[in-house]
């Protein structure tokens, strides 16, 4: 039987997710590409420039998911209060929402969270790639100002450092260590991630006036 051949956008960032993640990243190349989803080389070089743009792409794709999730938690949070304050609820939401993508996207997760994305793919991209990745960045810094000044009322550099640690670093440490060892994130290490979060959330921040910079 003939093999389908694969030419939708998603279609093929299926097939080079699961090279990458296979446990041989340096096995995706443009070529293997097209020999994986039966594309001709044509097809993969018209989407994909080269295999940097592919990865970035890759990475973009994944941490839309990721933050379809986070949105999706902290509506939630508002149509569903809580009993903690409700800038404490919006962190722990903003926090377990990684839980949740790996559930749905477990091999998008992996991809995510198994190295930096300076690791996963070089400065030499096309431009409009470059201005999707810089506004990323920059929706990503304002959700944790957001969540600064819900918490704190604060948006310096100490208070928004903080609430990295709850979004960025707790969640990060704790799920690639379990995707790479158990591939899968279990209750017992959700609630260890809310606990951690809560643990942050309570040590108190210094006064404004003891911070280097008014704002990241």
């Amino acid at each position: 039987m003939a093999r389908r051949r694969l030419h939708t956008l998603d279609e093929l960032l299926d097939i080079a997710e699961q090279i990458v993640t296979s446990g041989d990243p340096a096995g995706l190349t443009l070529r293997a590409l097209a020999s994986a989803t039966g594309a001709s080389n044509g097809t993969i070089y018209h989407a994909f420039s080269s295999k940097d743009q592919l990865l970035a792409q890759l990475w973009l794709r994944a941490w839309s998911r990721l933050g379809d999730q986070i949105v999706e938690a902290l509506h939630a949070v508002s149509r569903h209060p809580r009993d903690d304050d409700e800038g404490v609820a919006a962190v722990i939401a903003a926090a377990l929402a990684p839980v949740e993508f790996v559930r749905r996207f477990p091999i998008s997760a992996r991809l995510f969270f198994a190295q930096r994305r300076d690791q996963l793919f070089s400065d030499d991209l096309p431009p409009d790639t470059e201005a999707e990745l810089e506004a990323v960045q920059k929706r990503f810094v304002n959700l944790l100002i957001d969540l600064a000044q819900g918490v704190w009322g604060r948006s310096d550099r100490v208070a928004v450092d903080a609430i990295a640690v709850c979004v960025v670093d707790l969640p990060t440490g704790i799920l690639r260590r379990k995707l790479v060892e158990e591939g899968e994130v279990d209750e017992a290490a959700e609630a260890r991630l809310q606990a951690a979060v809560r643990a942050v959330l309570a040590v108190p921040l210094p006064s404004r006036e003891a911070t280097p910079r008014s704002d990241p």
